[in-house]
């Protein structure tokens, strides 16, 4: 998945996300301001910088504790540091609300994110201790289907979009 595919997704369940009940509030994320927490496999947008050459990250590992970060000697001799975006494109749906009591914080998410994770809930049952699904999402396409079904199937949710 890329920013772009992430934006259009988000754009496609904010209305899904209201309808099955999510009442944060949505936004329009601005630039370099808010943050998403899915990676960003395309390696095309990762931001590139320079490092010293006694930094020894993870060199190709993906188990380090400095992040996700990949770190690679370029022909030149120089060493490389890539890493993938953390924040969404200028304009990508997000839902956010202050969570916490005593210390509140303020917590974000796209609304892509959000709708994925109620979809995959819905259709998770716990029999004897163990997680059982119901039903495997391998595609967007399948994730934003079974929420057009669920919204469907539910008269709560039918009476609040009319």
């Amino acid at each position: 998945m890329n920013l772009r595919t992430l934006k259009k997704l988000s754009k496609k369940a904010a209305p899904l996300l209201y309808l099955m009940g999510d009442s944060r509030d949505q936004f329009l994320a601005s630039r370099e301001n808010c943050y998403h927490g899915i990676l960003i496999s395309d390696q095309k947008h990762w931001s590139r910088s320079a490092c010293r050459s006694s930094y020894e990250a993870r060199k190709g590992d993906w188990n380090s504790p400095h992040g996700d970060e990949l770190v690679f000697d370029t022909r030149a001799g120089r060493r490389i540091v890539m890493r993938p975006p953390c924040h969404p494109r200028r304009g990508t749906v997000m839902v956010g609300c202050v969570s916490g009591y005593y210390e509140p914080e303020w917590s974000e998410e796209t609304t892509w994110e959000a709708l994925r994770k109620l979809v995959i809930s819905h259709f998770e049952v716990r029999e004897n201790g163990r997680l059982v699904k119901w039903r495997v999402f391998r595609s967007a396409g399948e994730v934003l289907t079974a929420a057009r079904e669920i919204v469907a199937k539910s008269p709560k949710m039918q009476e609040q979009a009319e």
